[in-house]
Formats: C-alpha cells, sequence, structure tokens
C-alpha cells in the first residue's frame, strides 16, 4: 500500500496561511509551534515502525529489528535531549520576544525551518537512494524520537503562561 508523505500537505497548508491575512498571538504561535514539532515526531516514529515491519518481512530476524529499533529510539532520544532541545528553547525564547501577533509561518524561525528541511530531505533522500528498510526504519525512528521529545520542551513555559506577551 502507497504511503502518502504528510509534510507537503503541513507545509502547504502553512504557506497558503502565510497568504491569508491570519495572525496568531505568540502563545498560539507556541502551541502551533509544539504541535507540529510533535506530530512531524509522530509521523516519522510510525514510518520507522513501518519501515522496520518492511523489513521484518523481508527476512530481517526479529532480534536484529529490536536491536535496530532500540538503537534508533536511543539515538533520537540522545539527539532530542542535547541538540534539538536547544532549538526549541531558541524558537521558545524567540516567541515570547514577539511584540505583536504574526502570520502562522512564523512559527519557527529560518535556523527552524532549515533543521525540518535537513530532515525531511535525509528521510526522502534514503527512500530515492533505495536504502533498505531497515536503516530507512532506523533513521526514521531516530528522527521522530527526537522531534517528539525536544517537542515536550514547549509544554512547560505554554502552561506557566511564559509565553503569554504584555505589550505596554
Amino acid at each position: 500500500m502507497p504511503q502518502v508523505p504528510i509534510m507537503p500537505f503541513v507545509a502547504g497548508a502553512l504557506l497558503l496561511a502565510s497568504l491569508l491575512p491570519v495572525r496568531l498571538a505568540p502563545r498560539s504561535l507556541g502551541w502551533l509551534a509544539f504541535g507540529l514539532w510533535l506530530m512531524g515526531g509522530v509521523v516519522l516514529l510510525s514510518l520507522g515502525a513501518a519501515r522496520l515491519a518492511q523489513a521484518a518481512r523481508g527476512g530481517a530476524t526479529p532480534v536484529v529489528v529490536a536491536i535496530f529499533a532500540l538503537v534508533g529510539l536511543g539515538l533520537g532520544a540522545v539527539k532530542g535531549r542535547f541538540v534539538l532541545r536547544r532549538t526549541a528553547l531558541r524558537n521558545i525564547d524567540r516567541l515570547a520576544a514577539l511584540e505583536r501577533d504574526q502570520r502562522p509561518i512564523h512559527v519557527y524561525g529560518i535556523r527552524s525551518w532549515v533543521v525540518i528541511a535537513l530532515m525531511t530531505g535525509v528521510s526522502v533522500g534514503l527512500t530515492l537512494a533505495g536504502v533498505p528498510p531497515l536503516w530507512r526504519g532506523l533513521v526514521n525512528l531516530a528522527i521522530g524520537a527526537a522531534l517528539a521529545a525536544s517537542s515536550l520542551n514547549y509544554l512547560a513555559p505554554l502552561r506557566s503562561g511564559a509565553l503569554r506577551v504584555t505589550v505596554g
């Protein structure tokens, strides 16, 4: 069964929203940033699991699949904790510093958009290059786990109201 990539639709929706006269408060942008970051992680985690299942159906032993899954999740947890955590915290600070409502495309700064493009590009590149499903599953699990783990950094400031900006 062919899988339809979801991220082009998300990017298209954000691009369309940026053309409309819609503006969001910094706090709303924070919730949108959290949701998109988490959604990207969940999509890649499910894609990684599907790739590992495909590898298992293709002859990989359950032990090998389990090792690849654990390595992917472990690498993702480390990347989420030490690399993407800083990216999320920088974005939270950027959003908190906003003094007026912004278009939805400003949910992330340019650095975050570059990181998103690179991670998406790696996943697409591996597929186009014909890399075996076992390795694609590992990479997708790692990136998905990193995104999902680092998305949680948005929750504490959002719940505490830290993204609430008082213009005065």
